[in-house]
């Protein structure tokens, strides 16, 4: 019996951690809608104008250029990727820190090893 509890506990904590990580992919998801992202990136390398979140993730996996993404979707500029720009910061919505490491997790966690 209280294996029983046990495990139909542990399977409503993982559904729950499940469906809040949906919730939280969405959430960033409308982030890097309402900051303009998407107009020039895509989740899959589909668009010319800039490199697909794929790509940038495949790029910095690891994580140790984090730091350096956070500035970047801060900031903009260019000289990271080629000879694409990506508009100041005063060309588009302002970024915060917080938005911009939630970003910056986000697409470097579309990373998936291969």
């Amino acid at each position: 019996m209280k294996i029983m509890i046990a495990t139909t506990l542990s399977g409503l904590l993982w559904l729950g951690s499940a469906a809040s990580l949906a919730d939280m992919h969405e959430d960033t998801q409308q982030l890097a809608t309402d900051k303009q992202c998407m107009s020039c990136h895509a989740s899959e390398d589909e668009t010319p104008r800039a490199p697909g979140f794929n790509s940038i993730a495949a790029k910095y996996a690891g994580g140790e250029m984090r730091g350096y993404l956070v500035d970047v979707v801060m900031t903009g500029g260019e000289d990271h990727w080629g000879s694409a720009t990506m508009p100041e910061a005063d060309e588009r919505p302002e970024v915060s820190e917080e938005e911009a490491e939630r970003l910056v997790d986000w697409i470097l966690g579309m990373h998936k090893g291969e």
